[in-house]
């Protein structure tokens, strides 16, 4: 392990003593919330790397022209301003939220209700925090229920104690201290999510997995913007559902994003998992992981190290003034002559993402379309040992459907002050497994039980076709609180081996406060 030098050793431990003052610089992942400054961000001219999520948010305002068009907050009248040294401001307010709706499938009502607190601020121009705590209860629907029984956790949100009979619960918080050396380097601590990528899923690392304990650092230096993060994640899989008895594993990640051109921007990304607990030996946090420079993978293989590694590269090309195309490719284990030659040989494990945006489409004011096709195949992001798997607390930490899978993701969306209406459409072909053989799909199980060396391909095992059609309008009522109003109309489609098809419609309508992007349309 190599040591820090002087200078960022001190700048560590000024960082540390910030965690006993009070300091908000992340913005919210909802896309919701986010909307207003995609066309901005995304045109030609604009310079912020926006693969690299939550943003910063003095960056991004920065980035803006001076007539740019955001949603009035209807509670927070007056707009947050930069506060000067030795200062100190703090927001505290409730956060609330209830919905209610039907489920014509399950026909029955259900109903999803969460209160808790919020509290942020600075200290100087330096320090920041931030921290939210969520409770709630949510019955039904049916497909929700579905993914809660599989995964034993409310999607996006924690643990779910109860059943689809009494009603699931869930606690959530997130949460970070944040410290802004100079123009070039920032260290948080927290507790949160990440999202890497300019896709609607990320291959890399999504929001889709409840938050996690971390420490990143974020340096910007010429055209580059470069993120080296170590983080606590746990395997939700103990029968009893005490945060006592799970499982901890620890993952670090890299990404490095580079601008080359006005319209080009190029990054490559690694992230290494490991077990801390489990078996016989505790290994525990490996302090060679908090090296920011390293890149992992070379170094694994140097020690010999059995740890999980993933690698990948990304894109995106500004083709005109506010279009562009963007991709990703994710390498988890190949043998290039096997996939020069098609051989289908299982360890061949990669995703590729392709899509497209444009904003302000046919010259209409704030009308967006977004499409993309994330290809993922059999046996990605698992491993021998389960609990090196990519995920977090029983969710994936890249796309939400795990693997072995094709996808399309569509939406149009609309805004005009505080209205929004978005169509959307989301659409996957998976392959299931077939009693205990596992085809690839499920990322939680031993890949060593794979039945086939050679002629793996996507879609393998039972054939499954589902799809998510959805239409909903919101209103934003306050920004600050990233509280909306919100009424939904969805449909999810289902085919089983062309044989077994249904149709579920669902109709919502709630206010409530949003801490990210909720996902729902996967199995």
């Amino acid at each position: 392990m190599l040591l820090m030098p002087k200078k960022v050793l001190l700048s560590f431990s000024f960082f540390v003593f910030a965690l006993y003052v009070k300091g908000q610089t992340n913005m919210t992942l909802d896309r919701d919330f986010l909307l207003p400054y995609q066309s901005d961000l995304n045109n030609k001219n604009c310079t912020v790397f926006t693969g690299i999520l939550p943003y910063d948010k003095e960056k991004v305002e920065k980035a803006l022209p001076h007539d740019s068009s955001v949603y009035t907050d209807y509670v927070f009248k007056k707009k947050d301003h930069l506060v000067s040294p030795r200062a100190l401001t703090a927001t505290i307010f409730p956060l609330a939220g209830g919905s209610a709706g039907y489920d014509a499938y399950g026909k029955m009502a259900t109903y999803d209700y969460s209160g808790g607190l919020h509290i942020d601020g600075k200290w100087g121009n330096k320090f920041s925090f931030e921290a939210d705590y969520l409770g709630g209860d949510i019955y039904g629907p049916s497909f929700m229920d579905s993914i809660i029984k599989r995964y034993k956790v409310v999607p996006g949100l924690g643990y779910a104690y109860g059943s689809l009979s009494t009603g699931y619960s869930y606690q959530y918080w997130d949460g970070y201290l944040s410290y802004t050396l100079n123009s070039h380097f920032n260290f948080q601590l927290g507790q949160g999510k990440q999202f890497w990528g300019d896709g609607y899923r990320s291959l890399f690392l999504s929001d889709a997995s409840t938050s996690y304990p971390y420490f990143k650092i974020t340096a910007n230096i010429w055209k580059i913007e470069y993120v080296s993060m170590v983080t606590v994640m746990q395997d939700a899989e103990a029968p009893s559902g005490l945060v006592q008895d799970f499982h901890t594993k620890y993952s670090s990640f890299q990404y490095l994003s580079w601008n080359a051109s006005p319209r080009c921007n190029f990054s490559i990304f690694e992230a290494v998992t490991y077990d801390g607990d489990s078996g016989k030996n505790v290994r525990g946090f490996d302090p060679g992981y908090l090296n920011p420079i390293l890149f992992y993978q070379s170094d694994n293989y140097n020690i010999g190290d059995p740890d999980k590694s993933n690698l990948g590269a990304a894109f995106r090309i500004k083709a005109a003034r506010k279009e562009q195309f963007y991709g990703q490719i994710l390498i988890d284990e190949f043998k290039l002559q096997n996939v020069i030659h098609s051989t289908g040989w299982w360890a061949n494990k990669q995703g590729i993402q392709f899509g497209f945006k444009a904003f302000d489409l046919f010259n209409v004011k704030n009308l967006s379309f977004q499409t993309e096709i994330d290809y993922v195949r059999p046996y990605t992001y698992t491993a021998r040992d389960p609990l090196q798997n990519y995920s977090n607390f029983n969710q994936p930490l890249a796309d939400p459907e795990g693997a072995n899978f094709i996808e399309s993701a569509s939406f149009l969306t609309y805004y005009k002050k505080n209205f929004l209406i978005q169509g959307s459409i989301v659409a996957y072909h998976y392959g299931g497994d077939i009693d205990t053989t596992d085809f690839g799909q499920n990322i939680f199980i031993n890949y060593d039980k794979h039945p086939n060396d050679y002629g793996n391909h996507v879609g393998q095992g039972i054939s499954i076709y589902l799809a998510t059609v959805g239409l909903k309008s919101d209103f934003i009522i306050s920004p600050k609180m990233n509280l909306k109003a919100e009424l939904g109309l969805y449909e999810i489609l289902e085919s089983i081996s062309g044989t077994q098809e249904t149709s579920e419609p669902y109709i919502t309508f709630g206010i409530k406060t949003s801490l990210g992007n909720l996902y729902s349309d996967f199995r």
